[in-house]
């Protein structure tokens, strides 16, 4: 095995992977930029070296630099995680060059799966069914390709991870999202190739793991359903892939080992398909779409339910030992699921948050991937994931229950996060009953945007907030007595007039009133007779917040005890402002011309992705105050409209 490991990484992955090479005896090397210096994983190493500026393009992408730190402190090899370098042949050829091992496949395999058109040229005389798509490169309007029928998906070419796809639903969309997939994918991948497929609508997406030694030896380590994915993005995973037929499974099995085999593939990898559930619910049609020719990150629900470090795994094979399961002693055990915790507003666009983390308190007897810590100060140009949350119980009906408990335990402040959002999908009916498919997610995330607390939610926050603040000034010992309350909720701001009496409330909220009786509180339930119907819900409440839960949502009230009225946002309504701190890709108008209220004027990129900026009303561009490749910072104001 070997003496030194670098961990060519960042963040929980770069954690996760050094915790096993510690287990084995391994030492290990993590490389820092200037914004991760004191990160988890810099500071959990046996060593780190400072890799270069925050810009991944100059520090974690930067092969250069990675290979002479490499050189020097004389490691034996080289574990590139996922993102960043993992599937660059050019990186895993450089390595083999300098005498050090690369964990993971070889780089002509790398090189043919890492590009999504070489990739099915490879395998397509392997009788393994595909979807159907074309390569792209300067011919946008090539009659192959407008020939298929709406909607169409665009990718990149060495794309991996969600980034770098767009849905085409028509025509006049074509040439725009073909642009900003090219703009992402340079960005994230160093490669502006795209392909177009024809967009299969529903179906399941499931994967089959497998691994591979240098002696010929192929297992598959099972499959993960990943269908509950937001703009192809995966949210939720899990393991096994219960929804599916085993006849399927078998089939998916076999064309995952081929696939391997075609490419003479060693280490482990990850194949995926997509599944047509309208199919016969015995035997379910598969096609191809791609291979990851690295470790995943859901493989966590892997090595729940078969017991195995996949990491170690890894490692070993890299250092030339076989395989010590067969396929038949691969055998699951209970359910596993994994949310991915990311640092973004569910309710503002999935928007990116950057900021300190004031507090972060994590759920107990679980496990947990992560690689930022309380204090921790998350920035703008890596991948908003925090980590990951990992579940295993005896069968799914458990897991998911037990990822309810977990995800309302969980509490991160300071930034926002998605765990208000996961918390929903995980209660989601369709997530619940095993029937998600892979385009269900955008219907609830609509949804969820739209919901709002009703008045029962906001009665019983004040209600709490009365009972538990403010009883010695006033609750059931002056008998009536007067006090208002202002209550933030999603940024907005509701000024509540409780008055109290013997036998319960009278509530004013604007021009509304409610009498409230049969008031019991105990230290998880309020229940309570508003308008003559009985109100329960359960509760969470520190210090100056107040969480409500109901049917799947969390609702969350903050006390405003020295509220200062917020600015009138329409007087800003003529500006535009960066929601977040990030780069200018491309400025759509210029000063002087006229924009319809939604039209978009600004792409940014922030934490790898492409936001567009639009025109809060119609007007004339009164100053368009950036640059092309500009960095803005929050709340910079970008161009101010007439």
């Amino acid at each position: 095995m070997f003496q030194k490991l670098m961990v060519a990484n960042r963040g929980e992955i770069a954690c996760r992977i050094i915790k096993t090479a510690r287990n084995l005896g391994i030492k290990t090397l993590a490389i820092y930029s200037d914004s991760d210096k004191n990160s988890a994983h810099a500071l959990l190493a046996d060593e780190a070296c400072y890799v270069g500026p925050s810009e991944a393009s100059k520090s974690y992408l930067n092969i250069k630099k990675i290979l002479e730190i490499a050189v020097e402190k004389n490691v034996d090899a080289i574990h590139p995680g996922y993102g960043f370098l993992s599937e660059n042949h050019v990186f895993s050829k450089k390595v083999d060059s300098k005498g050090i091992i690369f964990v993971g496949p070889k780089w002509k395999a790398i090189k043919t799966m890492g590009n999504k058109k070489n990739a099915k040229q490879a395998i397509s005389k392997a009788g393994i069914p595909m979807v159907p798509g074309y390569s792209l490169q300067e011919n946008i309007r090539s009659k192959s390709i407008l020939s298929y029928e709406y909607p169409l998906l665009i990718k990149a070419a060495s794309g991996g991870g969600g980034k770098g796809m767009r849905i085409v639903l028509k025509e006049s969309e074509l040439e725009g999202a073909i642009q900003s997939v090219k703009r992402e994918a340079l960005s994230s991948f160093g490669d502006d190739e795209i392909i177009i497929e024809k967009y299969i609508q529903g179906g399941k997406h499931i994967e089959v793991q497998i691994a591979a030694d240098h002696f010929g030896n192929i297992i598959h380590l099972m499959e993960r359903d990943c269908s509950a994915q937001r703009r192809y993005q995966k949210v939720l995973e899990e393991s096994p892939a219960t929804s599916i037929p085993q006849i399927t499974k078998e089939k998916m099995y076999e064309a995952a080992i081929a696939v391997s085999r075609t490419i003479n593939y060693t280490n482990l990898g990850t194949v995926e398909f997509i599944v047509d559930t309208s199919g016969k619910e015995n035997d379910m049609p598969f096609y191809f779409l791609e291979m990851n020719t690295r470790l995943q990150v859901e493989h966590p629900v892997t090595e729940a339910i078969l017991g195995i470090d996949l990491v170690e795994m890894q490692l070993e094979i890299a250092a030339g030992k076989k395989l010590t399961s067969k396929q038949s002693d691969i055998k699951s055990k209970g359910h596993a699921i994994e949310a991915r915790v990311y640092a973004e507003n569910p309710r503002k666009n999935f928007m990116p948050s950057t900021g300190k983390i004031s507090e972060m308190r994590l759920p107990k007897n679980v496990r947990l991937d992560f690689g930022v810590k309380q204090g921790d100060q998350v920035e703008s140009h890596y991948d908003p994931m925090l980590g990951k949350l990992i579940v295993h119980e005896k069968n799914r009906k458990l897991a998911q229950k037990k990822m309810s408990e977990c995800l309302r335990e969980f509490k991160i402040k300071g930034i926002n996060t998605n765990l208000e959002f996961l918390y929903r999908l995980n209660n989601e009916p369709s997530f619940v009953e095993n029937i998600m498919q892979v385009d269900s997610v955008e219907a609830i995330v609509e949804k969820f945007k739209k919901q709002t607390a009703l008045h029962s939610h906001l009665v019983s926050a004040a209600i709490l907030f009365l009972q538990n603040k403010f009883e010695k000034k006033m609750w059931r010992i002056w008998g009536e007595g007067v006090i208002n309350l202002r209550l933030c909720y999603q940024d907005r701001f509701c000024e509540i007039k409780l008055i109290a009496k013997e036998n319960g409330l009278s509530l004013f909220l604007g021009d509304e009133s409610y009498e409230v009786s049969d008031i019991e509180i105990s230290a998880a339930v309020i229940e309570f007779t508003l308008r003559r119907y009985t109100i329960k819900y359960e509760y969470e409440q520190e210090n100056e917040i107040v969480r409500v839960f109901d049917n799947g949502g969390i609702f969350d009230f903050e006390l405003q005890e020295n509220y200062e009225q917020r600015e009138n946002t329409e007087i800003n309504e003529g500006k535009v402002t960066a929601p977040i701190t990030g780069t200018v890709v491309k400025i759509l108008k210029k000063n002087g011309q006229m924009v319809s209220a939604g039209e978009p004027l600004i792409i940014i990129e922030a934490m790898k992705m492409e936001y567009e900026l639009k025109a809060p009303k119609a007007g004339r561009i009164k100053k368009m105050k950036v640059k092309t490749k500009e960095i803005i910072n929050q709340n910079d104001i970008l161009v101010e409209i007439d």
